[in-house]
């Protein structure tokens, strides 16, 4: 099987997203190819929307708030995006980059690429299953007006949110978020802190500013430092943002109770060598951050989705949601100060969270057929519901002629050989988990459709050797 995976380079989270569910695909024998959907097709220029984006979270966080409120009202009014329509653009060289590739499958862990494969599908006619992961604890604006086979959630509540937002429930499905291999392998304590070099004893606070460096990491330190303890270790991750980074190693450069770190591939072991972690509240981060078993302290967050995930984390125990960066250290001294505080937080994370959404999500994508398999399951399932469509025709007329009885006789035959044939009920089950295209018409596969039509004519057929 080949899937295509696609992502946006607007924060690291979606693109661990993706990388997750990559290799819990690659363990089960598929292959794959991962994209980002800004970078497929030529680089974008300097005025990227990546860039403009990541801009907007880093200098001026308040503006996305704003966005994302703006996004929410258009998106309740049931119009057309602007975001739809930029995406669009994109669509028919997405379209002949699957087809020319011929992938079996493909999954998005963004809006955008969805919004792309959208118009795909009413468009193209591509009958590609195609996926996308939510990797926020809420229903997104726009998520409602895309058109895939599946979406894959986090967690039931945010089913129920995006099953009122009008996507169609039976496209709904919970896995848990994808989290990648390493944030699950078992390391102790005492192991992440050789490796990084982090004295046994410490007191480790924990905080990350996400990939692109969000927030006033400085003054959350200010206050972290405000009652000194000598056993107090800050480790600072600043993410790609070169400028904290050195604003960091500027004000704090001489602080033994303080270490600027890079962006690092080794988030992992910082998450498992922490007492407490104090992070902005990225979807994906704050699900590695449960499967690891971290206490958490949500802080910094980018206003919109980020404190929509924050409130879905706190209001389920699993974190603090800090106001000001006063509660965030007031919050991250009781976690590190109690251990009863703690470790309720990462019971509540155990019991609300799993951690294997990336296998389930591999598991549904592994067990959808491959295309040829798929093409022809398609042309069987329209093949019949054309018959089953003559029939309904032919028994509705008054005065059949001998050729029509013929014909309405043959149409019924086939149609229960179908009917009672393992392939109706393996179409009927790929159709009840969500494997088939949407706008595939599908009255042969309602419980009742063709059973009513095959009663319907044997009492057509009792009447007639009645003779009434």
């Amino acid at each position: 099987m080949k899937v295509l995976l696609l992502s946006c380079s607007t924060g690291e989270g979606h693109n661990h997203c993706a990388a997750a569910v990559r290799q819990a695909l690659e363990r089960r024998g598929c292959r794959t190819d991962f994209f980002d959907m800004l970078h497929l097709f030529g680089e974008p220029g300097p005025v990227s929307m990546e860039s403009l984006l990541n801009v907007i979270s880093t200098k001026v966080p308040g503006l996305f708030g704003l966005m994302y409120k703006a996004g929410e009202k258009v998106s309740g009014l049931g119009v057309t995006s602007p975001v739809y329509l930029v995406n669009s653009t994109y669509g028919r060289r997405l379209s002949d980059l699957i087809s020319e590739h011929g992938y079996d499958a493909v999954v998005c862990s963004h809006l955008f690429p969805m919004e792309t494969l959208t118009y795909i599908r009413r468009t193209c006619g591509s009958a590609v299953p195609c996926y996308g992961i939510l990797s926020d604890y809420t229903c997104i604006p726009f998520l409602a007006e895309t058109a895939l086979d599946g979406y894959f959630l986090p967690h039931a509540l945010v089913r129920q949110e995006c099953a009122e937002a009008g996507i169609p429930e039976e496209r709904l499905i919970v896995t848990g978020m994808p989290v990648a291999e390493e944030f699950r392998v078992p390391m102790t304590k005492a192991e992440a802190r050789d490796a990084l070099d982090v004295p046994q004893g410490a007191k480790l606070y924990l905080v990350m500013t996400g990939g692109i460096g969000c927030g006033d990491a400085l003054g959350l330190c200010e206050k972290l430092l405000a009652f000194p303890d000598e056993d107090a270790l800050l480790c600072v991750l600043a993410g790609r943002n070169g400028e904290l980074l050195d604003r960091l190693w500027e004000e704090y450069g001489d602080n033994p109770c303080v270490r600027p770190v890079p962006f690092t591939d080794q988030v992992h072991v910082y998450m498992r060598a922490a007492d407490v972690l104090l992070s902005k509240a990225g979807g994906i981060s704050s699900a590695e951050a449960a499967a690891v078993g971290v206490p958490l302290v949500h802080t910094m967050m980018i206003p919109g989705v980020e404190t929509r995930n924050a409130a879905f984390f706190s209001g389920l125990g699993m974190s603090f949601m800090a106001e000001s960066f006063d509660e965030a250290a007031r919050c991250a001294d009781r976690i590190v100060y109690d251990g009863k505080t703690g470790a309720k937080i990462v019971e509540a994370q155990k019991r609300n969270l799993p951690a294997d959404g990336a296998e389930r999500i591999a598991a549904y994508i592994a067990a959808v057929p491959e295309k040829p398999a798929r093409e022809e399951q398609l042309r069987r399932i329209e093949k019949n519901e054309r018959l089953m469509n003559q029939a309904r025709a032919l028994l509705a007329a008054e005065n059949r002629t001998k050729e029509a009885e013929v014909i309405l006789g043959k149409t019924v035959a086939a149609l229960e050989a179908y009917y009672g044939s393992e392939e109706w009920k393996r179409d009927f089950a790929d159709d009840e988990a969500g494997l088939l295209p949407g706008d595939l018409k599908r009255g042969i596969l309602s419980e009742d459709g063709l059973y009513d039509l095959l009663e319907e004519y044997r009492e057509a057929c009792g009447r007639k050797e009645r003779g009434t």
